[in-house]
């Protein structure tokens, strides 16, 4: 057994007051409220300037989706699910991906998506693709609770992973459910 020192209620009041203090100080050395004018902007046109540069995990992305989807170049009837946890991802992606030539057959479900839309694209990504074009659901959390994806869908790609697992298990249900006849991948 270990015994830990006890406070005083005396003390504890000191002790709360130097604790908040100590966030306090931390919260004005916060350099993007202390960045000067314009040092903000040439950070954003920085990290802009690496869009176009070669990403492995984008290349590995388009690479998977070229042989599940359009192998030999002549699109397929299978289908994957690509969730990734940032808009900003879902936007730089979807650029990419309708510059590849998938727009066409790309669906997007964000948190912005109206509810009446999200059911519409769920409707078509779970029709028999040789009634519905999509073939690529792109989507944020927004996608990962409650939406069955399963129908003819058993592929998902996480294109980043949650810090949270129990938002990785969500996104993995929506293919890996009842009703679905083949093992998910």
């Amino acid at each position: 057994l270990h015994s830990f020192p006890t406070r005083r209620s005396s003390d504890l009041g000191l002790w709360e007051q130097d604790e908040s203090e100590r966030l306090r100080d931390s919260k004005s050395s916060d350099p993007l409220s202390a960045a000067r004018p314009g040092q903000l902007e040439s950070l954003m046109e920085w990290g802009l300037s690496f869009e176009s540069r070669p990403d492995s995990r984008l290349d590995a992305l388009l690479t998977f989706l070229d042989e599940v989807c359009r192998p030999n170049g002549r699109w397929s009837n299978e289908r994957v699910v690509v969730f990734t946890e940032y808009a900003h991802t879902v936007d730089w992606l979807t650029r990419v991906l309708t510059q590849q030539g998938y727009g066409d057959v790309l669906a997007v479900i964000q948190g912005s998506t109206a509810p009446e839309e999200r059911e519409y694209i769920r409707a078509q990504f779970t029709e028999d693709p040789d009634k519905e074009p999509v073939r690529v659901l792109l989507a944020t959390d927004a996608a990962g609770e409650g939406i069955d994806l399963q129908t003819h869908c058993h592929r998902l790609v996480n294109f980043d992973i949650p810090f949270n697992p129990s938002r990785l298990e969500q996104r993995i249900g929506r293919i890996d459910r009842y009703g679905q006849t083949r093992a998910p991948e």
